[in-house]
């Protein structure tokens, strides 16, 4: 016997020899401990670890009954953390414990996807109550054999339970709970729910959560489109999603899975392996708008508190336009690429839709993954504007009376020792002042600053939304020229006031908020600016905080390419072929270099420079940034209508003379032209040097006054002589009738027309 025994012994595999070593080695310590204890010590341990299997079961059994009520409560108890989407509500960004689940119906689904899963997780699924005896112990058997391929010990009952309620954590306590949970779970509902509820919930690699992301992610289709083959792979994933991910895992090893997954499922393998994979999507792995993403999260956390944002679960609909941020992310690498050659190594973009504060586009470097600042989001810089603040000087004056064709001297100048220069170190004498902005003249800019005052355009700045702009420092008169500093997205939304004549609407980075069990927390009507959150309705207070006839008036010059073409040619980048304003900036040193352009449903800016405030090689804004803003806003347009900007009922059209290019009423028609005023601001009169025309006074006629005939003497007649009767009455003598003449007058009423 004990030859047969040895025999059999040697047979036995090396994996099943070690196993029963191990099982014999416990067994005996086990068994020696239990002979030295007495009996009533016996019961008192079984009763212990009865009392404590009781006790565990039923703290188990309340601590989540109240998430087994519904599905939805069932899947989403460990889904926390943040989830962020596009405004079309794809994700964009993900924290790790979060995740996008959407139900999809096992009804609607082909019979073989479920059959998969089923064939490959739990072939008892549909008999067994919660948990298998049999897996479990061909779970034991191979973990010792470690094929790396047999299934696991756990039903699907039981995964659903692990993913969905409780830890990754490997502990007799956990296993406990876990089949306590799954024998409530197989008691609340029936085994097609519980299947649907595993599909929609388990991960499946490259950040994909449930079924439906799944088929989307790696075959760019429906479910139930999926075939066999897909379905195979699909069910392949669950057991190691990294590892067999045909994103960057091992295909091979993916491949053989299917393999035995079709084989279980009694199809060919040769006949329904092969499959397509969709090409990955690089913004999944890259993350579309990281900057924008950190920046939001953070706003988040500080509104709502990290706890409440992440156990929550927010799926938050943020404003971003998707094919925008590429088209900026792609434009800015592009470009800085080609200016790497003049020592321009980063760019910034921001673009906001001017009548709705929706933030579309935000690129806050040029590669989030450069070591050396690539995390920086340079959007929140403080840099100095350059020219871009030039525009609001202006509207400042045009507020206080000035006027576009106004004349003003570009002539050397000294204020108390400052003496700013043009950039090209030229004077051109009396220009008008849609000229002087238009070409970007520094000297009429400075002697704008002077009349306004610094403190009155520090004041409108900030009304502008320009609130790093500090109020107590003294910027002097160099701030027109840029000398405050200021922030890229600031300056953005501030030209987005010139864009909607006037009116500051603020930044809105989100359209909506959800927990993870659909619960609405925040919603914004951007056709109306109104907000809903807890319940309660908050109408958006948009402000006027520049008077719409000078914003309009600042629109007008900035997009008349007339204005600009002494400097910048008939041939530049802030053209579009549509009604678009656009200004550039460079500061000293050419440290900075900015374009901030708008049309009337979006203003974007575009900041160039070096991160530690080096200089570039000579590079001004409408070299450095003008490109970039030009290619963006050429695309983000492509496929909209071209739009007028919506000139303001604050201004009217007043006649100038032409000669004088003043307003007299003296002046012909003819020689009259139209300019835009508003009604604030009307010009005086002013006919000083214009001659009237003479007007012909009409001539009296002359009017006959006939003499008097004397009437004869009568002749005697004989008395026998009768006498005829009169036969007329007496003739009246005519009075002169006077003509009255009416002296032609040019009465003074302004020849104004409204719109």
């Amino acid at each position: 016997m004990k030859v047969r025994a040895a025999k059999s012994w040697q047979n036995l595999s090396p994996h099943l020899r070690i196993f029963f070593s191990k099982i014999k080695v416990h067994w005996m310590g086990i068994s020696n401990r239990l002979r030295d204890l007495s009996l009533p010590a016996m019961i008192a341990i079984s009763s212990g670890i009865a009392i404590l299997l009781i006790v565990t079961a039923i703290i188990t059994y309340f601590s989540f009954v109240s998430d087994l009520t519904t599905p939805e409560q069932l899947m989403n108890k460990n889904n926390t953390g943040l989830i962020l989407m596009d405004r079309d509500g794809k994700p964009f960004f993900k924290e790790e414990q979060a995740r996008d689940i959407k139900i999809y119906p096992i009804s609607d689904m082909p019979t073989y996807v479920p059959q998969a899963f089923v064939a490959i997780e739990d072939d008892q699924f549909y008999d067994h109550p919660g948990f298998s005896i049999r897996g479990i112990s061909r779970a034991i058997v191979a973990n010792f054999r470690n094929t790396g391929y047999s299934q696991g010990g756990s039903t699907i009952t039981q995964q659903l339970v692990k993913n969905a309620l409780l830890t990754s954590e490997k502990s007799l306590t956990r296993k406990y709970q876990e089949l306590i949970l799954s024998l409530e779970i197989e008691r609340t509902y029936s085994k097609d729910q519980i299947l649907e509820m595993y599909l929609n919930s388990i991960y499946f690699g490259s950040g994909a959560y449930g079924i439906e992301e799944a088929s989307q992610t790696y075959f760019d289709k429906d479910v139930s489109a999926l075939t066999v083959g897909e379905a195979a792979v699909l069910a392949a994933l669950p057991k190691a999603p990294s590892a067999l991910s045909p994103f960057g895992g091992d295909r091979t090893r993916l491949r053989a899975r299917q393999t035995l997954i079709l084989e279980k499922m009694e199809y060919d393998p040769a006949e329904y392996a092969d499959v397509t994979f969709a090409k990955p999507d690089e913004e999944a792995t890259s993350s579309l708008a990281p900057h924008f993403a950190v920046w939001l999260r953070e706003y988040l956390y500080q509104k709502y508190g990290e706890d409440t944002v992440d156990r929550l679960g927010f799926r938050v609909v943020t404003t971003i336009d998707r094919d925008m941020q590429k088209t900026g992310q792609t434009l800015v690498k592009q470009h800085i690429a080609n200016l790497g050659r003049r020592d321009a190594s980063n760019a910034g973009l921001v673009a906001l839709n001017p009548k709705t504060g929706e933030i579309l586009t935000m690129v806050g470097s040029v590669d989030w993954n450069n070591e050396e600042f690539g995390k920086y989001n340079i959007a929140f810089a403080h840099r100095q504007p350059g020219s871009t603040f030039k525009p609001i000087v202006y509207a400042e004056s045009f507020v206080k009376g000035k006027h576009p064709s106004d004349k003003i001297t570009d002539e050397p100048i000294n204020i108390g020792g400052y003496q700013p220069r043009n950039s090209d170190g030229k004077f051109r004498g009396e220009v008008k002042i849609r000229e002087a902005l238009g070409n970007s003249l520094n000297i009429p800019a400075v002697k704008l600053l002077e009349f306004v005052g610094v403190k009155d355009a520090v004041e409108l700045a900030r009304k502008m939304g320009l609130n790093s702009l500090s109020t107590t420092q003294d910027f002097g008169l160099s701030l027109v020229l840029g000398g405050g500093e200021v922030q890229l997205f600031e300056l953005t939304r501030a030209y987005g006031v010139f864009a909607a004549n006037g009116v500051l609407v603020p930044s809105h980075p989100i359209l909506s908020i959800t927990d993870k069990f659909g619960n609405e927390i925040y919603k914004y009507r951007s056709q109306t600016g109104e907000e809903v959150e807890g319940g309660d309705t908050l109408k958006e207070p948009f402000a006027n905080v520049l008077d719409s006839a000078a914003a309009y008036m600042i629109t007008l010059i900035l997009s008349d390419n007339e204005a600009r073409k002494a400097t910048f040619g008939e041939q530049n980048w802030l053209t579009l072929g549509r009604p678009a304003a656009a200004k550039t900036g460079t500061t000293n040193d050419f440290k900075d270099a900015w374009t901030i352009g708008y049309t009337p449903t979006l203003v974007t800016g575009v900041w160039v420079g070096n991160n530690d405030g080096s200089p570039m090689n000579g590079l001004f804004g409408s070299q450095a940034a003008a490109p970039i803003w030009h290619g963006f806003m050429t695309r983000a347009l492509k496929n909209t209508a071209a739009q007028e900007f919506e000139r303001p009922n604050t201004l009217v059209e007043v006649k100038l003379c032409r000669v004088t290019q003043s307003y007299c009423t003296l002046c012909a028609e003819e020689d009259t032209y139209v300019e835009l005023y508003s009604k604030r601001n009307l010009p005086p009169e002013n006919c000083a040097q214009i001659t009237p025309t003479p007007t012909p006074t009409a001539t009296p006629e002359p009017t006959q006054i006939p003499t008097q005939t004397p009437i004869p003497s009568p002749t005697p007649v004989p008395s026998n002589t009768p006498i005829p009767s009169a036969t007329h009455a007496p003739t009246q003598t005519p009075t002169a009738t006077p003509v009255v003449v009416v002296p032609t007058t040019n009465t003074l009423i302004p020849m104004i027309m409204l719109p």
